[in-house]
């Protein structure tokens, strides 16, 4: 181990700077991420138990609250089962009466029965069964029942001996119901005379109770002590699978590939519990974002901090390598192999390494010129010529060169190689050509065609460009690269700052006397302040350089200070830059 040792070091030393400065860096930065991620990883576990914390907090109010309404209920039943109305009709059965006293009895006994019904919002409907089977049924939501049905509640009732029994109806619309026995109090017999029963609205009850907790998140289920779901009826989550192993308490559990964050606590007034159930990605969408966010910037700052360290320590073995290599010439007499060596590099700092590199080159630059001066003479003429010769390259070698490349990508069936070279050919003659100051609308627009072949290529589906300019006005003439440069501050600061796809539309507005011709987009918009920095001319714009006060500047100029530029932006909803020139007016000058 410590011969391997010794021999890394041993070939560490024997490295370049440039490598071994790359190595240190790669070093520090591997160490760096290491202890982010673990880290991250501990904040994580932290964040696993504040979720578990709140969610099982808001859960317990939660469900605190539901419970508190259900007993509630219960009281209801009571305050039914014990009224001097009800009990009087109840008991008018056993009693000589007419049939209209009967009837009077049997509507005042519905209409308080309403009337508790009205009262609590929750209750979706009452049924009350007298002691011969006949059925009151009062509520919003009337459903009578079947005699299988009143003989297994009047048996739950008769069984609990005057407490409430709290029932789950199967089939009927996310409800339970609470019964109860009622029995004779007039006489203080306690005869029993009949049984009620409440259904209670769990849909609206939940959904009340949970729409106060804005702080809940996921689904919230209730389920029996059986694993039975009581509420909500349906669920997309895969309850029967989180429902086979669950203890109180948080846990994450992975059902079908997907997470799921889980919070159960147990009701300790019924035999049932309540589960909270978070999709985790839902849950961790935004740490997701945060990881790989911060993955990508340590991956950044590795590439720009090793070119950096690279460039860095280029800048100091570059000048000394040459100045060896210079030297080995000076060695054997070569004063001009010298020179090109040491002047591979220049070295304008004024550092040590920069000191000795400029004190050599002086030195070898002395001595060449007293030796060649004739040569460095020649050189010069050389190097005139040379630049000569370069400056006779014009835009007509560039615009053959891309004919050339298009032809080429033609041959070999590069269509979109093709369409971006004609693209750009067609951008570079209109932008180069001073010969028109003034083209017509049309052409402006086919410059803004091609303009935008190119940035399709580069943005794909995220650009959506749309072209709507009225085809009467394109005779018009107006200021060359008045429209080009919008369109590309809106793929600047619209598009480029975008996730989603921007839509960038160019529209014409035409009245009697003007036309107004408008760039829209659905970026994100501009600050206040910085619009109206925009509007005074204090702030830049990026493009080729011509601004938006250089092309209001040059409308009013052609026009006269009614027409110009217009910018309407509203921060999140986008920026619209409106051009206003006349109809049927010629130019003075631009």
């Amino acid at each position: 181990m410590k011969n391997v040792f010794i021999q890394l070091k041993s070939h560490y030393d024997n490295l370049k700077i440039k490598y071994k400065l790359f190595i240190l860096v790669s070093w520090i930065m591997f160490v760096s991420l290491s202890f982010t991620f673990f880290g991250l990883q501990y904040a994580f576990q932290i964040y696993d138990e504040q979720i578990y914390s709140k969610s099982s907090q808001v859960l317990s109010t939660s469900s605190n609250s539901i419970e508190s309404e259900l007993k509630n209920l219960e009281e209801v039943t009571y305050n039914i089962l014990t009224d001097p109305q009800i009990q009087q009709y109840l008991d008018s059965f056993s009693e000589d009466g007419t049939e209209y006293e009967k009837f009077s009895l049997r509507t005042k006994m519905m209409d308080k029965m309403l009337s508790y019904v009205n009262k609590e919002k929750y209750i979706q409907f009452v049924n009350l069964i007298d002691v011969y089977g006949k059925e009151y049924v009062v509520g919003p939501k009337s459903v009578k029942l079947n005699d299988q049905q009143i003989k297994y509640i009047t048996g739950l009732a008769k069984a609990a001996n005057g407490s409430t029994v709290w029932i789950n109806p199967k089939n009927n619309d996310f409800t339970i119901a609470v019964t109860r026995e009622i029995r004779q109090y007039r006489n203080l017999s306690f005869d029993n005379i009949g049984t009620i029963i409440i259904y209670v609205n769990m849909e609206k009850l939940v959904g009340d109770i949970l729409e106060g907790s804005s702080k809940i998140d996921g689904e919230v289920l209730i389920k029996s002590n059986d694993d039975n779901l009581i509420f909500p009826k349906e669920t997309s989550i895969p309850f029967k699978e989180i429902a086979k192993t669950l203890d109180t308490g948080y846990q994450i559990k992975k059902i079908n590939q997907k997470n799921y964050f889980i919070v159960h606590i147990k009701s300790n007034y019924f035999d049932w519990s309540y589960l909270n159930v978070i999709p985790f990605n839902q849950i961790f969408e935004n740490i997701n974002k945060v990881k790989t966010f911060l993955i990508i910037i340590f991956i950044l700052m590795f590439v720009v901090v090793s070119i950096l360290g690279m460039r860095f320590a280029k800048s100091i073995t570059s000048p000394l390598e040459n100045l060896v290599a210079g030297m080995q010439y000076v060695k054997v007499g070569d004063f001009k192999e010298a020179s090109r060596e040491a002047l591979k590099t220049s070295n304008s700092q004024d550092d040590e390494v920069g000191k000795l590199q400029q004190n050599f080159q002086t030195m070898i630059q002395q001595i060449d010129e007293l030796i060649h001066e004739n040569y460095s003479k020649q050189l010069t003429i050389k190097e005139t010529e040379f630049k000569a010769l370069q400056a006779q390259i014009n835009p007509h070698f560039l615009y053959n060169t891309l004919e050339s490349i298009n032809w080429l990508a033609k041959g070999n069936g590069q269509t979109q190689i093709s369409k971006m070279v004609e693209a750009l050919g067609y951008l570079l003659r209109n932008s180069i050509s001073l010969k028109k100051p003034l083209i017509t609308i049309e052409e402006e627009l086919n410059i803004i065609k091609n303009y935008i072949i190119i940035q399709k290529y580069r943005f794909e589906e995220r650009l959506e460009f749309t072209m709507e300019v009225d085809s009467a006005m394109f005779g018009i003439e107006i200021p060359k690269l008045t429209l080009q440069p919008l369109v590309e501050n809106a793929i600047h600061y619209a598009l480029e700052p975008m996730i989603d796809p921007c839509n960038i539309r160019i529209y014409s507005i035409v009245t009697n006397e003007e036309v107004q011709l408008i760039i829209e987009d659905n970026g994100p918009g501009m600050d206040p302040d910085i619009l109206e920095k925009l509007k005074r001319g204090e702030v830049k714009t990026r493009g080729q350089g011509v601004g938006l006060s250089n092309i209001n500047d040059r409308i009013k100029l052609a026009y006269g200070e009614k027409y110009g530029v217009v910018i309407e932006s509203t921060t999140g909803k986008g920026t619209k830059v409106i051009i206003a020139i006349p109809i049927g007016k010629e130019e003075n000058h631009v």
